[in-house]
């Protein structure tokens, strides 16, 4: 590299000239460093810095304009960043120190731009969705990516301590008027029982009537199915399935020919339209509180032998599970919280008949019945 500057400065008898042919050759291997990538543009200057910035004499003769730009630029950028995580740290004091003081001012002050921002988030997004209609299956999730090992702690687990078994409240229900008898069911909110719903039967040609009924409906709005098996991944699909078993009245037979293999289908459903039309099948039992009842609802239709699998969590803590048609037997496992304290429990839940718990005390597992000959179809919602 030394070999491409001119270092002979014998020949110069002014002091300027002196200083102009050094200030050419410091940048000629400025140069020369960078492109051989052996030291970068940063690096130079900063050895400049600790070499010559402590000598006011000479660095205006060393450095030329655009150097010294940019020698400047370079400290006051550090002193920006030193400034900068001096105040972030007292910020940070400042915040932990009155933290309840903080919170309350700003939640004072954003309270009234809460519902505008909302607004104005759901215009913006509304383009987005329209060109990629795709999304609109998690645009309206509640939330995304739920925390398989959520815990609560210090649970308060009194109210399933005592519970030995699934008491059967249809006739402590029925005897009352709708009025005394939900005020009843929510007196024992965090018991598990059951009840007699009092509707007909639903079956798979029932929810396919439904479907074909109001095809465009539920093409948009709630067309995906989970299944163990393979073959089932829309409602199409699952009707297709079964379309080679029936029912005749509560316990009928399966038709001749090939049954479809033993599955478990979970038919997901959270929008407004399809929700109304499925409560014309499942109308809200009237012996439910008279609270509101989440939007979200779930539909497990299942073979007769279908694999034991755990009952979904919905939006609100209390759950209840209407037996449409066939039988399945329901093991309620408590919580992890309250493991040490509760019991497992198991009910028997035939047609017409709903199951309430509470999943902060309960995780229901579903169990095939031995005897079974036909589909089952639950209806899982919640209430708050």
């Amino acid at each position: 590299m030394g070999d491409e500057l001119d270092m002979n400065f014998g020949e110069l008898r002014d002091k300027n000239e002196i200083i102009r042919k050094y200030v050419e050759n410091l940048n000629r291997l400025r140069q020369l460093a960078a492109r051989r990538g052996q030291v970068s543009e940063g690096e130079f200057n900063n050895y400049l810095i600790r070499h010559y910035f402590h000598n006011n004499n000479i660095i205006n003769y060393i450095f030329d304009k655009h150097t010294s730009r940019i020698l400047l630029k370079t400290v006051i950028e550090r002193k920006k960043k030193i400034i900068n995580f001096i105040f972030l740290l007292m910020t940070l004091f400042i915040v932990f120190s009155y933290k309840h003081e903080v919170s309350t001012v700003v939640l004072r002050n954003i309270q009234s731009f809460i519902y505008p921002g909302m607004r104005f988030w759901r215009k913006a997004t509304v383009p987005i969705i329209a060109s990629y209609p795709s999304l609109t299956e998690y645009y309206d999730e509640s939330c995304l990516l739920t925390n398989p090992y959520f815990q609560v702690e210090n649970l308060n687990c009194d109210p399933c301590a005592d519970v030995a078994n699934v008491l059967d409240f249809t006739a402590v229900l029925e005897s009352r008027s709708t009025t005394s008898a939900s005020a009843a069911a929510a007196a024992a909110v965090n018991y598990p029982y059951i009840f007699k719903t009092q509707k007909e039967l639903v079956d798979i040609g029932s929810l396919q009537a439904l479907f074909e009924q109001h095809r465009s409906v539920f093409t948009k709005d709630a067309y995906r199915v989970q299944s163990t098996d393979d073959a089932i991944r829309n409602l199409d699909d699952l009707f297709r399935v079964f379309v080679n078993v029936s029912q005749g009245g509560t316990g009928g037979t399966p038709k001749t020919g090939t049954a479809p293999p033993e599955s478990h289908s979970v038919w997901r459903c959270n929008r407004m339209e399809p929700a109304r039309l499925l409560r014309r099948l499942f109308p809200r039992p009237s012996r439910l509180p008279a609270t509101g009842v989440s939007l979200e609802r779930y539909l497990l239709i299942d073979t007769p032998q279908a694999p034991l699998y755990s009952i979904p969590d919905a939006e609100c803590a209390n759950m209840f599970v209407i037996q449409g048609s066939g039988s399945r037997t329901f093991l309620l496992r408590p919580t992890q919280e309250c493991r040490h304290r509760c019991r497992t429990l198991s009910v028997r839940l035939p047609p017409y008949y709903g199951l309430i718990y509470n999943w902060w005390y309960w995780k229901p597992v579903s169990l095939p019945e031995f005897t079974a000959k036909s589909p089952s179809i639950s209806y899982v919602g919640s209430y708050c």
